[in-house]
Parts: C-alpha cells; sequence; structure tokens
C-alpha cells in the first residue's frame, strides 16, 4: 500500500518558526500523520513513517501489522482508545503510548487523534516519539492553567454589634467588593446591615435579618447584591464595577454574651459566582482535559483539592426508578481516577490502592443518602457537605462539587472535587457551642435549654418532662460585701454541685443569667418525681461552698412546671416555672409547683380582663346587697353593696375572680365609679320609699391613691341628692399602709364631704396603731376569721374583745364580721361591739329578695 500523502498547512522555512508552535510541530520531520478505518481495519501512514518508527522501514499497512508489534497491555490500550464501539461517538482528541522493540532498543510513540467528521468509525490523527513536546506539554503550561483555573478565595467576614452597626471586616471582604482599608473603616459605626436600602427592599430577606437581629436565630441566605450600594454606603467615589451584581452566600451567626443577650453577629459572604458556575467549569475543566491528556495529568496531580472520577461499569439507564439507579451506582461505581490530595484525604498509600474502591469504601457515612441527593440534583452537585469516618471513629468534614456524564440516556462516570472544610467546620461547631452556652460557667444557656425543651415537644411519645426554675437566695448580699469575682466563683461552683445530684436521672442544667439556673428533665415517673428531686438539689445547694477567701452557705427557691400537661409549648413552660419559683420565694417554702391559682398573669386572668371592660359597657354587672344591724337596739340601719357579674356566657363568675384583677390594672377606676353610682341611685330610691338606710362600698388601694376619687363622689352625692352621711366607705388596712401619706390626704377629703369611713377585715394587715389615730374613720370591722370560731378559740375570743375596747378607746365603733348564729350575737354584744353582718342575720341578696328578707327578718321587726 503507497503511503499516505500529507499536505504541508504552511511553507514557511522550519528554522523560522517558533519550535513550541503548532506549525512547528506539524512541519518538524519526527510527526508523522496516520488514518485508521476500522470496518476494514486498513492503515495509512505518511512518508515520515521511518523518522517516527527507526528501524522499521515500511509502514503498517492493516491493524494486524501494527498489533503485531505491540504487547498485550498495549494492544488493549489501543483498541480501547481507537475503538469500534459505535455507542463512544466522542469526537474528541483521544490519545495513547505504546511501546514497539527496535534493534537500537525499546522506544515509544504517542498516537494522536479522533474520529473523522461525517465517517463511520474512521481516525485520523499524527504519531510522534514520547519525547516530543506534542507529547509532554511544558511545566510553564502547566502551572498557569492551574493558576487560572483554581486560584484560592478567602471567605469574606465582617462582624456588626446587636442593632446592626459595622464593627469590622477583613481583607477578604475588601477583597471581593473591591475596597481599600481606609474606606473600611470610614464605615465602621456608620454603616447599618439593618438600613442597608438593598436589603430593606427585599422583604423576605429583611424578615430574616429581623430574626437574626431579634430573636438570635443563625441564618444562611443565598442573594444577589449590587455593588452600586456599596458605593454609597462606603463612599467609594473611584470604583470600576459600577452597575455590577454579585451573587453571595450569606451566613450569619448571632454571638451572645454570657446574659444570653445578643451581642454581636458574624456575617460570612461566600461569593457564589464560582459555585454558581462550577458545573460550567467542570464541563470545562472536561472538555480541556480532553484536549490534552498530558495537562489533564499535570492538572490532576497538582490541583490542591482532590479531584476525582467514578467509572460506572456497566453504565447505568437513566429509565430506571431512582432507588434503583442508588443501588446500582453503588454497586458498579469505580474509582478510575484521582490525584495526591485524593490519597492524602483518603489516608492511603499511593493512588494504585484506591483504584478500583466502590463508594461502600470511600468512608462516607451516609452514601446512600448523597447518591438520592445527586441523582434527584439531576446528577450534580455543589459543594454538597459530607461526613467521614476514618477507622478510629474520628470525623472529617468535606464538600464536594461533582457532576455526571451522560451518554446516550447513560450515566457512564462522575467527575468530581472535594475540599477538606474539617477546619472550618470546627471553627464553626466552636462559634455555635459558644452562642449556647454560657461563658462564665461553661453551662448551656438560655438558647440551649430552650432548644432542648423545643425538642422534646417535637417528640411524639407520652413521655412526661419538668422544668425547674432555680433562683439563689442571697446572691446579691454576697456579691456586693464580698466583690463580683467571689460572686463569678460561687456561680461557678453551682452547675457542677447540681449536676452531682444526676447521676440516676438525665437533664440539662443551664444557667439562665444572674443567679438563675433551671433544670429540664425530659423523662419524670410523675410530679412526685420531680419535687423529690427538686428537694435533692435544694438539700445540695445548702452544703458549705468553699470560695477560697470564704465559706458561704446559700439557699434557693425553686419553681417546677410540668411538660405537657401544664405547657402546651416552651415559652408557657418558661412563664410557669418562673411563677412557681417566685411564689416559692414569697412563702419562703423552698419549693412550689405551678398552679393556676398562685399565677397572676395567667392567659385566664388576661382574657378575664378584657370580659370584664365589656361587662361594665355592656352593664353586665349587678350589686348584692348584705343588711348590717345594730347590736344595742336590735335594729336593721343598712346595707353593705357587693358586685357581682353574671357572664351571658360563663354564668355566675365568683367575685375573687375577677376583682383581684381589676384592683391591679386601670379597671378598677370605671369598675369603682359603676358600684358608687349604682349604690347612691338605690340608696335615694329607698329614701324616696320611706327607708332611711345608709349603704357602704369597699375603695380599693389604687382607689385611694386617685385624687379624683372625693371630686367623684361628690359628684354623685349632688347628682342624686343623697345625704353624705348615708354614704359609708370601706377601705383595708393594707390599702392605707401603701402610701399612708396619699392615702390620709384623700381620706380627708373624703372625710370632709361628710361621707362615713370604716376600715374593713381589721386585723389582717400590718397597720400602726399609732398611725390608726391619725385616720379620719368612725368604724372598725373585725375580719370574719377571728369571729367565726371565737366561741371555740379562746385566742380568737381575745383577740375580738381587745379590738373591741381598743376602738372604744379611740371613740370608734365596731362591726363583727362573718356572723352565723345567734350565740355569737349573744357574746359579741356582750362584750359591747356595736354593729354586725352575717348569714345570720341576712346573706347578701338581689334587689328583688330585699323586701321578702324585710318582711320576714326580726331585725326590721324591731325597728
Amino acid at each position: 500500500m503507497s503511503p499516505m500523502n500529507y499536505q504541508q498547512p504552511h511553507s514557511a522555512n522550519l528554522e523560522e518558526l517558533n519550535p513550541l508552535s503548532l506549525e512547528y510541530a506539524l512541519l518538524a520531520p519526527d510527526v508523522a500523520a496516520w488514518r485508521f478505518d476500522v470496518g476494514s481495519a486498513d492503515l495509512h501512514f505518511s512518508k515520515e513513517f521511518p523518522l517516527v518508527f527507526p528501524g522499521y522501514q515500511f509502514p503498517f499497512n492493516d491493524l494486524s501489522g501494527l498489533l503485531d508489534n505491540l504487547s498485550s497491555a498495549d494492544k488493549y490500550i489501543f483498541l480501547q482508545m481507537f475503538n469500534s464501539d459505535p455507542v463512544d461517538c466522542d469526537r474528541g482528541v483521544r490519545a495513547c503510548e505504546v511501546k514497539f522493540p527496535s534493534e537500537v532498543g525499546e522506544y515509544r510513540v504517542r498516537f494522536i487523534g479522533r474520529l473523522t467528521p461525517n465517517k463511520d468509525r474512521q481516525y485520523e490523527g499524527v504519531a510522534v516519539p514520547s519525547t516530543h513536546w506534542l507529547a509532554n506539554p511544558g511545566v510553564e503550561t502547566s502551572s498557569s492553567l492551574l493558576r487560572t483555573l483554581f486560584a484560592e478565595n478567602p471567605v469574606a467576614s465582617l462582624m456588626t454589634d446587636a442593632k446592626g452597626v459595622l464593627l469590622q471586616a477583613n481583607a477578604a471582604f475588601e477583597k471581593l467588593f473591591d475596597l481599600n482599608p481606609r474606606k473600611i473603616s470610614a464605615a465602621v459605626g456608620r454603616y447599618n446591615l439593618l438600613r442597608d436600602k438593598q436589603l430593606l427592599a427585599d422583604s423576605e430577606i429583611s424578615q430574616l435579618l429581623q430574626n437574626v437581629f431579634r430573636a438570635g436565630e443563625t441564618l444562611s441566605v443565598d442573594l444577589t447584591y449590587s455593588l452600586d450600594t456599596i458605593v454609597k454606603s462606603f463612599a467609594a467615589k473611584k470604583f470600576n464595577h459600577t452597575g455590577k451584581k454579585i451573587s453571595l452566600r450569606a451566613s450569619l451567626l448571632p454571638i451572645r454574651n454570657r446574659f444570653g443577650e445578643l451581642e454581636r453577629v458574624l456575617i460570612q459572604l461566600q461569593d457564589r459566582t464560582r459555585e454558581e458556575n462550577a458545573l460550567e467549569i467542570l464541563l470545562k475543566q472536561q472538555r480541556e482535559l480532553q484536549e490534552s491528556e498530558a495537562s489533564y495529568k499535570a492538572f490532576i496531580a497538582n490541583s490542591s483539592e482532590a479531584i476525582w472520577c467514578y467509572d460506572m461499569v456497566p453504565p447505568i439507564s437513566l429509565d430506571h426508578p431512582i432507588e434503583m439507579q442508588v443501588d446500582l451506582m453503588a454497586d458498579r461505581a469505580c474509582l478510575s481516577q484521582g490525584n495526591k490530595v485524593l490519597v492524602t484525604m483518603l489516608g492511603a498509600n499511593s493512588l494504585q490502592d484506591l483504584i478500583g474502591q466502590g463508594l461502600r469504601e470511600s468512608g462516607s457515612t451516609r452514601y446512600v443518602f448523597d447518591l438520592q441527593y445527586f441523582v434527584k440534583n439531576k446528577y450534580q452537585m455543589v459543594d454538597h457537605d459530607i461526613i467521614r469516618e476514618d477507622s478510629k471513629g474520628r470525623r472529617y468534614y468535606f464538600q464536594i462539587s461533582c457532576v455526571g456524564v451522560i451518554e446516550n440516556n447513560r450515566l457512564t462516570r462522575v467527575w468530581g472535587t472535594t475540599k477538606d472544610v474539617s477546619v472550618r467546620k470546627r471553627y464553626e461547631q466552636r462559634l455555635e457551642h459558644i452562642s449556647l452556652h454560657d461563658s462564665l460557667t461553661g453551662l448551656p444557656n438560655r438558647a440551649n435549654i430552650y432548644q432542648e425543651i423545643e425538642r422534646f415537644y417535637a417528640r411524639e411519645d407520652e413521655a412526661q418532662g419538668a422544668l425547674l426554675f432555680i433562683d439563689l437566695d442571697r446572691f446579691k448580699e454576697i456579691n456586693d460585701t464580698l466583690g463580683h469575682q467571689v460572686g463569678d466563683r460561687l456561680l461557678q461552683l453551682i452547675g457542677p454541685r447540681i449536676k452531682s445530684e444526676m447521676n440516676e436521672i438525665h437533664g440539662t442544667v443551664a444557667r439562665m443569667g444572674g443567679d438563675e439556673f433551671a433544670i429540664f428533665l425530659p423523662s419524670i415517673r410523675n410530679q412526685q418525681h420531680a419535687v423529690v428531686f427538686a428537694h435533692c438539689i435544694l438539700d445540695a445547694l445548702r452544703l458549705e461552698f468553699d470560695l477560697e477567701v470564704f465559706c458561704a452557705e446559700i439557699s434557693a427557691s425553686i419553681g417546677i412546671a410540668l411538660a405537657p400537661t401544664q405547657a402546651s409549648d416552651v415559652n408557657e413552660l418558661m412563664r410557669y416555672a418562673d411563677v412557681a419559683m417566685y411564689h416559692a420565694k414569697e412563702q419562703m417554702s423552698g419549693i412550689a409547683v405551678y398552679k393556676p391559682e398562685i399565677d397572676p398573669h395567667s392567659p385566664k386572668r388576661l382574657a378575664m380582663m378584657s370580659e370584664l371592660g365589656r361587662a361594665i359597657r355592656e352593664d353586665q354587672l349587678c350589686l348584692y346587697y348584705q343588711p348590717k344591724v345594730k347590736l344595742d337596739s336590735k335594729t336593721f340601719y343598712g346595707f353593705e353593696a357587693l358586685l357581682r357579674w353574671n357572664h351571658p356566657e360563663l354564668g355566675f363568675v365568683p367575685p375573687n375572680d375577677f376583682i383581684p384583677i381589676a384592683e391591679v390594672t386601670s379597671l378598677i377606676h370605671p369598675l369603682t365609679a359603676w358600684v358608687l353610682e349604682k349604690s347612691i341611685s338605690q340608696c335615694c330610691l329607698w329614701h324616696s320609699q320611706g327607708l332611711n338606710v345608709s349603704v357602704a362600698v369597699n375603695l380599693s388601694a389604687r382607689n385611694l391613691l386617685d385624687e379624683n376619687m372625693p371630686k367623684l363622689v361628690r359628684t354623685l352625692l349632688q347628682k342624686y341628692g343623697l345625704p353624705a352621711s348615708s354614704l359609708e366607705l370601706e377601705i383595708t388596712e393594707s390599702s392605707i399602709m401603701s402610701d399612708p401619706s396619699r392615702a390620709l390626704r384623700v381620706l380627708q377629703q373624703l372625710h370632709d364631704l361628710g361621707a362615713q369611713l370604716s376600715i374593713d377585715d381589721f386585723g389582717t394587715g400590718y397597720s400602726s396603731l399609732a398611725y390608726l389615730k391619725k385616720l379620719p374613720v368612725q368604724t372598725l370591722k373585725i375580719d370574719y376569721s377571728f369571729i367565726r370560731n371565737m366561741l371555740e378559740d379562746k385566742q380568737d375570743e381575745l383577740i375580738v374583745e381587745s379590738t373591741i375596747h381598743l376602738a372604744h378607746s379611740l371613740s370608734l365603733k365596731v362591726v363583727a364580721e362573718g356572723v352565723e348564729n345567734a350565740a355569737l350575737i349573744d357574746r359579741l354584744s356582750s362584750m359591747g361591739c356595736d354593729e354586725a353582718q352575717g348569714y345570720h342575720i341576712g346573706r347578701p341578696m338581689a334587689l328583688a329578695q330585699i323586701d321578702e328578707w324585710m318582711a320576714e327578718s326580726v331585725w326590721t321587726d324591731m325597728r
């Protein structure tokens, strides 16, 4: 067969060309052109054949002539590269290097070729000695390619305070936004992330930022940011990227102080432009590698990241269900390519130890999930996090980016890169640990125990938990006396002391702030179990603490709330435990379990406040009247007005359920005004009917602090024409003592109006007898708690008798409350008590019942 004709592309002088140029390579005498027809097995070479194949005078005429001179391994390599497989239609450059024997020794030749367009299975290309530069590109070329493709890009970071004001930024941030350090310094303390107009324009991102800075939530969000905003925010006049937008991934991590309060926010910005183009880059890399196998090898060997390729042998059809594809990938994937970084990363001695390994041997703790994500994400992953465990159980963290090569609807191989992010992950874990732990004691903080309780509520089992809220007694005294350093030392000893009692019970101990601690027990048998444990904690805390300079003994108050039987969520559980703790402290009982009746701010009470305001406006309230009698003349002389509420849905609401609520809110003022007006108008009606009686109305502590009260009483008396002497205003000892001087001023004005004043529930408060003499009152009412048992309890009888004598010595009348039988009437009369009221005389009654009582009562017949 005649040699193949080869048309030189240029007629230039060889000596005038650059030795590294393609023209020089094609004109060089040691480059032979070749063509191979797979169907006929014909093989053609150009006239330069002897120069490339020394020792061979004539070219190989067909494939068998070539293969006869090759070893078995080289035959396989040549046939695999320049194959007859109709599925392999890649028209990219192919190359392989084979060895030929000769009289002067063995030498190697590299065949470089590709499929000829529009022809069936025909290859053409050039053959060069292995020493030719086409077979081995220079080091400078490889290095330049590596620098272009894989330049390091550190994470840009900035720090703000709790209000979003910029505190500092790193050099990577300056580089990312092309800002100089002077501009950054000028923006510190001035630029506010929460006022960034571009961020505020996006309502979703704005809300996410509010969650970070108000609720202390962590955040990772992708956004596109216009660099025009940076120009304005950082006063950068000269800027060569105006109008440019950058795609970012922002990670915000709140940092708390030792009191659990948000102090700073760390923001890390990752340029996602590279991520978004990762698949393009990988595909581009693959094309470039196919164009030059030598460059590809250099790239693989010198990359700073692990680069790998898994072949699917045989390829996997994409028509299979996802689960089946995952199983087939796990069975068929074999590592075929890798670099030194991959060898080091996987802890192998050489790449040959890894070649052929499957995914199961990769060390990933969740490779099945990784494969499922890969398939569902259209056979690609970008910065996907994986965790690998070595033989000793140590964990390493990696990020992989990969893309599947799809040919004829079959997955043939997967190319990817892996970077070790263990250092960054551990740094993030450290930051997370700091954000969830108290800096002074090392205990979990408020945010941490909140998470634990939220996980408890998220469970679907029937476990019962308990939250113990602990407040140290007299800690301020130790802090103020011995100094904060000693106080801090005591706080550091609390956690270990509590944990020493938890050997047999699982739970989380946290410092809530100041001298408050909390214990959450996620699995208790019952309420008694939590109470017994709380007593153990109290006993442990009462033991002496060695503070080095001083040995201290402390006590504590513990409030207990149960989950989920008492509280339906973490916020409610926290509040209930706090309420119980303060109740224990007030009662000095050491331990208290939450009950609705000890809760001054329960949701029921809040609802009751709203309903009570409506009741006043819609006239749902009514007055009941209890008669009062004079014991010396055995005559009835007046009524005490008692407030009642008949709710349209709840029915009769006991006074103790709503009056205490009104007394601690502003509702007491309109409520008192309503009672006064109804009582005064009714008393006037009785007077017009010939019934000359008085009416008594109770005033609260807040009424006595209201200097408009005398004006209101005067206005109502004038409006209805009731003599002031027919109105009696009852006040309690405690209401007087809350602000004695102000109460005395209001009482004096009421006295000047002519209204009668009496002290209600006398004996239950803490009033001073010396101060009592100054009050313009006319009557003392002895509390029913002393009256009802005085016939059986000599001490109560002595108190009642002493009170009567005391009141008379101060020229005051005495009214006995709670008289429930005739024997009490007789004994009180013998003691000289002036007046009485109680169930024996008459129960509180509605207006419709008063006429019946007056017709039947012995007290009215004797008037």
